[in-house]
């Protein structure tokens, strides 16, 4: 009965968690260098670093849903008052290609890099600051996951008042 459900595809496939008795190492590092350049200007880096060490040909069965590119970079460069009471900021950010597991789907997570930006302009007669700015500002469409969905630009203003 049950080899012929499985001939004629009437089963229903599962997985379930478990733990295993192989050698998982993961280890990484994160270092950030900021600074200040040009008299006044922020400038910042940061790179993270995160490895598994897992032999998937002897547990090609054996899921770690470890999930984690194993290089990102950050890089940003601003000024809170460029000029007066006018700052700005922007900020690039790389991520590595990585193989993402769930119990839904595997699949790799192509590397990608995107752009954000910032203008605030301070207005001390309003008690207030205005800003204006963007995330993934390039509109390159990414996804930091299997089975979700794509991330775009999000663009914003804002107003806040009694902040000086």
């Amino acid at each position: 009965m049950s080899l012929a459900a499985i001939a004629n595809g009437d089963f229903q496939a599962y997985q379930t968690y478990t733990n295993s008795d192989a050698d998982i190492n993961s280890y990484g590092a994160a270092i950030q260098v900021s600074t200040k350049v040009f008299d006044n200007f922020d400038l910042s880096a940061n790179y993270t670093y995160a490895k598994l060490d897992f032999d998937v040909n002897a547990n090609p069965d054996f899921r770690t849903n470890f999930n984690t590119p194993e290089h990102k970079v950050k890089v940003s460069f601003g000024n809170t008052e460029v000029i007066k009471n006018l700052g700005f900021n922007v900020a690039w950010r790389w991520s590595d290609n990585y193989v993402w597991e769930a119990t839904f789907a595997t699949g790799e997570v192509p590397a990608y890099h995107v752009v954000d930006a910032q203008i605030n302009l301070r207005v001390p007669s309003l008690k207030s600051t205005f800003k204006a700015g963007a995330s993934n500002l390039l509109g390159d469409e990414y996804f930091t996951a299997v089975g979700t969905g794509m991330i775009g630009s999000m663009y914003y203003l804002s107003w806040t008042i009694n902040n000086l």
